[in-house]
């Protein structure tokens, strides 16, 4: 018996003689249970820190003694994995002699004071050292002393060491309980794969065979190491290929290996060859059901997608029995018995399928468990279910259900079970929560800000997306950097009693500094953007007209002619909105109401703003009122980590008009996005998937209704009338027509990307491959076709963090402009050649979700 299993059976002993007195052991209710534990003393400890014994028993001290709380400290010392076992006593203590002292006397695992490798050659030391459990600094135990040794050879394996021998043996010294572990390889030679051959393979040529398997012949490109897992796993991999192909009794029945390695080799060279049978290639006759009262045969038939006299997908046929079977258990009939039999015909070729199926009563639901709650009340998910109580059980609604609770954004993992209920023909659906870090408190740096501001600030926020555990969201925080500060306060509910009806408030203050602004020519002058006659439109100072301006491409002119001034805006906003919920997807109705007061402060006696709105705020504080309209329709499969699914939206943002305001404008804003899922793969334990997105949306800035008192009252006026250059439409250069400077004032923008996503580290880094088209157009009346668009072009690839605070992401960019029926390439200055429009952008973007 190894030390791990003497120490459990010991404890297990222990807990019938808790103290060393044979009165304890004969009385039927022992003296202790009842008191109250007032103090630990601890005996025995040589190289566990009695501060780690003392912290868990801590929350012991003061508590009544039972038979219960005794296990559960036992329970708590025994997972440290330090000890062999300990014994304890009770003790009176305490006046009268009615409080409880436990003496623990412990016996010590012996602890590994050195762990020496020996033999490695091949494989570094350091990344043995990793591997082992039981290592310096640990405690030694047989068992994990065989873990160790298995994950050593699995690292070996993995670099072609088949042969690897490990041995181990340890000294302990029984004074001090300190042990040196002493670990021998015989690593064996390592073996690498030279050449790889098929036999027997008549009908599907080698060269895609090849293509279908993990081992590859070693190159400068492989390390081509020979494993007998990946062997063995390529095995399976060539016959369901080869089943998917219509041949569903092919085999591979030997892997043989012959050694090619020449003189020169430092390493064994193999030929790998596959033996196959490949057999007949079947064609699908159909699937048929028997048995079935419940579902007409036709409805069965729907939902096969295979055609008659198709070449057999094996792996698909699977899947179309796997749909027929969730015909019954998306309606409750659970407890059928289905079985599948294979009818060939040698004739033509040809294997129809028969499902038998004896049918049952549907299965209601008698109860619903949530599991793993630490701090969210039941409620908060229960009202996420399709389902209640009573109900018809259906397989749709249960994974509906787990994506409902996985889509509060509060959890980091829902995993379902089903238990048979207490009655007859019930059943009891089970959901494993793990919740995530609901409450942060952060400060640091951070990236974001405006779009033609200083890009790092520094912050400080509370936040807690589960506020008493009701799913409720509340937040500050404040942030600060060389051009703006800014502090808010929200508060949201996405529920009102069991309706999906959201609410929200906004309180914020915001401070910024904006520099290198235009000033006008003449002085009470301004530009408003809606003149039509250039020789009389205000132009900059700078420059001697309009169409200078113009021609310089809008240009800044030298800092002597520029201003700067601050911008002051304090603001309290309201939405609200409704979801609808639809097998399909959601449908969600919003709106919101935000009421600011704005300000600009500069030295009137210096600068005169080229910017009418810019001159107005500077006169006095200002209301810039605005209301939003919204409607989405929701079709992903996860709000985050999106693998399928599509999101359609659009929304009004109506500022001034009847609201008053100096911003006045109308904002459109029509998008659509799709995803599905091209390749999984299992990253971090968990299934990651490489995401195709596509997006497109069409953003138009429209005149609004309002009283302008300087151009004729009441009427339909131009946006740039009521609209500053950061109220207009622009391209930011990060996130729309990544790689450019930015593109402001734009009354049109029509931006398009695609992208593929592949998670690097579970939601924490990603790779992207994108390209995108974004085309604008300074005025609505310049609109008169796709190609009247100035185009932006971007492609590139990169990658990009989605942790909270720092959403950068980092591309290589190549860019190209369409414009005036003239298509150009874009320099850069990475991998440049003798070409002028040679080269990529290095491009450190501030990413957002489309989430």
């Amino acid at each position: 018996m190894n030390n791990r299993k003497m120490h459990r059976v010991l404890s297990l002993l222990l807990v019938f003689f808790f103290t060393a007195s044979v009165l304890v052991a004969a009385e039927e209710t022992p003296w202790y249970t009842g008191k109250k534990i007032v103090s630990f003393e601890n005996i025995g400890l040589q190289n566990v820190p009695e501060s780690k014994v003392a912290d868990l028993q801590y929350k012991y001290i003061g508590k009544v003694f039972t038979d219960e709380l005794f296990n559960e400290l036992q329970g708590e010392l025994y997972a440290q994995d330090n000890f062999l076992y300990f014994l304890a006593d009770a003790q009176r203590t305490g006046e009268g002699d009615n409080d409880l002292k436990i003496v623990m006397t412990f016996y010590e695992l012996p602890y590994v004071n050195s762990a020496v490798i020996t033999g490695n050659d091949g494989i570094k030391t350091k990344a043995i050292e990793e591997a082992l459990t039981v290592r310096q600094g640990s405690f030694l135990q047989d068992q994990n002393l065989e873990n160790s040794k298995e994950a050593v050879k699995e690292i070996y394996f993995a670099k072609g060491f088949p042969d690897v021998k490990i041995s181990s043996e340890y000294t302990v010294d029984e004074a001090t309980n300190k042990a040196t572990v002493t670990y021998s390889i015989e690593e064996g030679p390592q073996k690498k794969i030279g050449e790889i051959l098929f036999e027997g393979n008549e009908k599907l040529n080698s060269d895609l065979l090849k293509k279908q398997i993990e081992s590859k012949a070693t190159s400068y490109f492989n390390a081509g190491y020979y494993t007998q897992k990946t062997i063995d796993s390529d095995k399976e991999k060539l016959v369901t290929f080869y089943r998917n192909n219509g041949y569903i009794d092919a085999k591979v029945t030997d892997v043989r290996t012959e050694d090619i390695s020449s003189e020169d080799d430092k390493f064994t060279r193999l030929r790998v060859v596959y033996s196959i049978v490949e057999g007949p290639q079947w064609l699908f006759g159909g699937i048929t059901v028997e048995g079935n009262e419940v579902f007409t045969a036709e409805q069965f038939q729907s939902l096969v997608t295979l055609k008659t006299g198709s070449i057999l997908d094996y792996s698909k046929v699977q899947s179309e029995i796997s749909t027929v079977a969730d015909l019954y258990w998306n309606n409750g009939y659970i407890f059928n018995t289905l079985s599948t039999k294979e009818i060939r015909d040698e004739q033509t070729n040809t294997i129809s399928y028969i499902l038998t199926v004896v049918e049952n009563q549907q299965a209601v639901i008698e109860d619903i468990r949530l599991e793993g709650l630490t701090k969210t009340k039941p409620y908060v998910f229960m009202r996420e279910l399709t389902f209640k109580v009573g109900d018809i059980f259906s397989k749709e609604k249960l994974i509906k259900s787990a994506q409902n609770i996985y889509n509060t954004l509060i959890v980091t993992d829902v995993q379902f079970d089903i238990l048979n209920g207490t009655q007859e023909g019930t059943v009891i659906p089970v959901y494993k929560i793990t919740e995530g870090n609901q409450m942060d408190i952060q400060f640091g740096a951070t990236f974001g800000g405006n779009v033609d501001g200083f890009p790092v600030s520094g912050f400080l926020q509370w936040s807690d997306k589960n506020l008493g555990g009701t799913g409720r969201d509340l937040s500050i925080s404040t942030n600060l950097s060389p051009d703006t500060q800014s502090i808010s306060l929200s508060f949201s509910d996405g529920w009102v009693g069991d309706r999906r009806w959201s609410n929200g408030l906004t309180f914020s203050f915001e401070r910024s500094f904006k520099d290198s602004v235009l000033q006008t020519s003449t002085e009470g002058d301004y530009y408003t953007g809606h003149e039509t006659d250039s020789s009389t439109t205000p132009y900059p100072l700078g420059y001697s007209s309009y169409e200078s301006y113009e021609a310089a491409n809008k240009a800044l002119p030298s800092s002597e002619y520029l201003m700067d001034y601050y911008y002051f805006r304090l603001a309290v906003g309201y939405n609200t909105g409704y979801k609808f919920m639809f097998d399909a997807g959601s449908l969600t109705v919003s709106s919101g109401l935000s009421i600011g007061l704005n300000k600009a402060v500069y030295d009137k006696d210096l600068y005169d703003p080229y910017e009418s709105l810019i001159y107005k705020y500077g006169e006095q504080w200002q209301f810039s009122n605005r209301l939003t309209l919204g409607l989405s329709w929701d079709g992903r499969d996860l709000i985050e980590n999106t693998t399928k699914g599509y999101l359609l939206s659009q929304n009004f943002t109506y500022a001034g008009g009847f609201l008053f305001g100096l911003s006045n404008y109308i904002r459109s804003t029509t998008s659509a996005s799709g995803y599905i899922s091209l390749f999984t793969f299992t990253l971090d334990d968990k299934p990651a998937h490489g995401v195709l997105g596509v997006t497109s949306s069409v953003n138009i800035m429209l005149p609004q209704y309002y009283n302008n008192g300087e151009d004729g009252g009441w009427g339909w006026h131009d946006p740039k009338l009521g609209a500053t250059k950061y109220e207009m439409l622009y391209i930011d250069g990060m996130n729309i027509g990544r790689g450019f400077n930015v593109v402001y004032d734009q009354s049109f923008l029509f931006d398009n990307q695609i992208s593929l996503s592949v998670p690097l580290a579970q939601n924490i880094l990603s790779a992207e491959v994108f390209a995108s088209a974004t085309g604008v157009a300074s005025y609505l009346s310049d609109l008169k076709g796709w190609g009247s668009l100035n185009w932006y072009f971007a492609m590139g690839a990169g990658i990009k963090l989605k942790i909270p605070g720092f959403p950068l992401g980092l591309y290589l960019v190549k860019n190209a402009t369409y414009s005036d029926s003239s298509f150009a390439w874009d320099a850069g200055t990475i991998f440049t050649t003798s070409s002028d429009t040679s080269g990529l952008k290095l491009v450190l973007a501030i990413t957002t979700t489309l989430y």
